[in-house]
């Protein structure tokens, strides 16, 4: 299996950030069929029967994986004092990071429609106009779509509703390029996506792999927020897009080859934020 990163750089006071859409995917083929290295033969005596590629359960989309035990929702944390922000300031920026990570990955009209609307709600008028200005940029690295975690279109539905979530939020003080200081609240996340090919029993659990931060900027008792982060998710195909491609078990892989050997999807220390390339995992 392989897995696409996606990276979003975001600095405030900045006329414009860095998006960058790196498309790591993997040889999926090779732990879930035989002699994935060569096409099939349509003489084959035993070929894989189509159910096999049904890999989730529609009654237990998380049964048998870690995801089984995640949460459904991100919360936040016990709010404290940070620096010169209050506990009250600290809990605001919390339940805004909440409301920016909901809207990116549990919002199934975004997730599988890209309707980016409940996102865009909550920007700030700067990050607004870059977020506006770059969308469907030509060049896939530079598409503000990228900071959202959209789905290609006609290439997945969801399995149930539930989306399953694992990590943490915390507070700390912070400081830019520029020397403006800000609330950083990093965030470090593992979500869970059971997918399927529209209209097809040919399913994932689509693992993503979330790493950064919202910062907040202090406008006289208002927050500025400035949400940056890296992502990889798989297995998906290394394409060079905004969008996510889900590879499903009866595709070949597409885009640039994955390399290195296979990381278990579930383990975020395992995965390298500074690493571009594409990758491969293990089975989701």
């Amino acid at each position: 299996m392989s897995f696409t990163s996606r990276t979003t750089a975001c600095a405030a006071l900045c006329a414009a950030l860095t998006l960058t859409a790196c498309a790591p995917v993997g040889p999926l083929l090779e732990t879930l069929v035989p002699d994935a290295g060569a096409p099939a033969s349509t003489t084959d005596p035993d070929p894989v029967p189509l159910a096999d590629y049904d890999l989730v359960d529609r009654d237990d989309p998380f049964g048998g994986t870690e995801a089984e035990d995640y949460a459904e929702d991100f919360g936040v944390p016990e709010a404290q004092a940070v620096g010169p922000y209050s506990e009250q300031r600290v809990r605001e920026a919390y339940l805004i990071t909440e409301d920016f990570l909901e809207a990116v990955y549990l919002d199934q009209d975004s997730v599988f429609g890209q309707d980016d609307s409940a996102f865009t709600s909550l920007l700030g008028e700067r990050y607004l106009d870059w977020y506006e200005e770059n969308l469907g940029h030509e060049d896939p690295a530079q598409d503000s779509a990228g900071v959202l975690f959209h789905l290609t279109p006609g290439t997945a539905e969801p399995i149930g509703d539930v989306v399953k979530v694992n990590g943490r939020m915390w507070a700390e003080q912070a400081q830019d390029p520029y020397g403006t200081d800000y609330l950083a609240v990093r965030t470090e996340y593992t979500v869970v996506h059971p997918v399927a090919r529209p209209g097809e029993l040919v399913s994932v659990r689509l693992v993503t792999s979330h790493y950064g931060e919202v910062g907040f900027y202090d406008l006289g008792g208002t927050w500025d927020p400035w949400p940056g982060w890296w992502s990889a998710s798989g297995p998906a195909h290394c394409l060079e897009e905004a969008t996510v491609t889900p590879a499903y078990p009866d595709e070949w892989p597409r885009g640039d080859k994955p390399q290195g050997p296979a990381r278990d999807p579930y383990a975020l220390e395992e995965l390298d934020p500074e690493d571009e390339e594409c990758g491969t995992i293990q089975e989701t």
